[in-house]
């Protein structure tokens, strides 16, 4: 755990074994925490924005902003850290990519299928050599990875046809996934789902795909239970959240406060000054109607 005090939060994920993980930056040095099982208050400073430096997508090697940059708050990067980092996710939009990002897409890409919640489904890619990293940063509560492809060219050829089919997504707005949360998720019913559109899919494109095994990735957001997420307090219009950590949905983190689950996405709090300390901090929230029967 990091010492108290104030921090940048540079990132938000999982770490190589699956555990969840934050990413902080101070006097130029990167920090990894993971917050499960500890309680703990973070809470954001969102009056100004920062770059969270770049990244050697080759080696790994983070590096922080030389020019200690304040962006819009649209943005992760500034523009110079942004070319240095060379990546552009819609590179298929690109007039032209990076020597770096040309060579990661000549590497294995995976296709897959992430579910949501009942009728949400999105089909993408991700560099084969991430695992299921990317589906864990999603929120993606299963998956199926259809095909490993030889690169990312290939692979993105599939998944353009793929969304352009009704009912299947290229992305899933962090809004729609947190209202997803009312509801119970059913992993047979989502199997279910996810292999009735793989079937339909390769029925309406021409192509059998190799894989059929239904990833249910709960597990790993919640290792040790899963709260009730119909239940939990949406910690966003305080910009902190307080209590111990019980698992992390994607970039949402979940805590226990008091008895009531809540939560803060934390992707849209990338860049911002991020204090925190090891003890619990009552948050305002609206009191809770309990029931007789």
């Amino acid at each position: 755990m990091a010492e108290v005090g104030t921090y940048l939060l540079t990132n938000v994920g999982f770490d190589r074994s699956q555990t969840p993980c934050i990413s902080l930056q101070k006097d130029g040095e990167y920090i990894d925490i993971s917050p499960l099982g500890k309680t703990l208050t973070l809470r954001f400073d969102t009056s100004s924005r920062f770059c969270v430096g770049w990244r050697d997508i080759t080696t790994g090697e983070r590096f922080t902003c030389p020019d200690n940059q304040t962006v819009e708050s649209k943005y992760e990067q500034c523009s110079a850290c942004q070319k240095r980092t060379g990546f552009n996710p819609a590179f298929y939009n690109a007039t032209s990519v990076s020597d770096q990002q040309e060579a990661r897409n000549l590497e294995p890409h995976l296709l897959y299928l992430a579910h949501f919640g009942q009728g949400t489904v999105k089909v993408g890619i991700s560099h084969a050599a991430r695992g299921n990293s990317r589906l864990l940063e999603q929120g993606a509560r299963s998956a199926i990875i259809l095909e490993t492809f030889p690169s990312a060219h290939i692979a993105r050829q599939y998944e353009a046809k793929i969304a352009a089919l009704p009912g299947i997504a290229e992305t899933i707005q962090l809004r729609k996934k947190i209202a997803s949360l009312s509801q119970p998720y059913d992993t047979k019913a989502a199997a279910t789902e996810l292999l009735t559109v793989k079937d339909g899919i390769e029925k309406t494109i021409g192509s059998k795909f190799q894989q059929d095994n239904i990833l249910h990735l709960d597990d790993i957001f919640f290792p040790s239970g899963k709260p009730a997420l119909s239940d939990a307090y949406d910690c966003t219009e305080h910009s902190f959240v307080s209590g111990k950590v019980t698992g992390m949905l994607g970039s949402v983190l979940f805590c226990d406060h008091q008895d009531t689950p809540v939560f803060l996405p934390l992707k849209k709090l990338v860049g911002y000054p991020v204090t925190i300390s090891e003890s619990e901090t009552t948050i305002p929230m609206p009191a809770r109607q309990i029931s007789l029967f």
